[in-house]
């Protein structure tokens, strides 16, 4: 029975850090870079009738929870016309004489198909660490973000089927306020 109770304890903690993650309604910092297939990505902009999610990563450690993210978004979302997904490591924190090594590094990393996803972010990471509410710099964050880039939603940590199953259902929420049909 004890160990019912504690299971059933850290079920209901576990379902709550995801279940609770509320709307921040803060806007995302503008962002003007090119994605690592070379297409200018400048947010909010590019969410103009659209519903994004971004996956930010503070860290090198966080990189392996980051694309496990991007891969499960990718399943759902890559051929999306009104869902748009992003991974955005923040490297502002990286001294300038090694970004470009890193950069290089990352970008070797990843197969063309997820290039156009990968959005290296250089610049505001103060700002960026205050709307994800930052405190674990190994943790992916993901963002769910309206039209006019404001978040509706957000979480951090790896993910897990729980996790993603609550984070499709805010998409799909933000996309109904759109007006457009929950197909891919």
């Amino acid at each position: 029975m004890r160990f019912f109770v504690i299971r059933l304890s850290f079920v209901a903690l576990f379902a709550g850090a995801v279940l609770n993650a509320q709307p921040t309604g803060a806007r995302i910092p503008e962002v003007h870079a090119t994605s690592f297939s070379n297409e200018a990505v400048n947010l909010p902009e590019v969410l103009k009738g659209k519903v994004g999610v971004l996956v930010l990563g503070f860290s090198r450690d966080s990189r392996e929870a980051d694309s496990a993210w991007g891969k499960r978004l990718a399943v759902d979302y890559r051929e999306s016309p009104t869902v748009v997904y992003y991974e955005m490591p923040l490297l502002a924190a990286v001294p300038r004489m090694v970004r470009g090594f890193v950069v290089k590094s990352i970008k070797s990393s990843l197969p063309a198909s997820e290039q156009a996803r990968f959005v290296v972010i250089l610049e505001n990471e103060a700002a960026w660490k205050t709307v994800t509410h930052y405190g674990r710099p190994d943790d992916p964050y993901l963002l769910v973000v309206d039209s006019q880039g404001s978040v509706v939603w957000q979480t951090q940590g790896a993910p897990t089927d729980a996790a993603y199953a609550v984070l499709k259902q805010h998409v799909e929420a933000a996309r109904a306020q759109l007006g457009t049909p929950s197909t891919r």
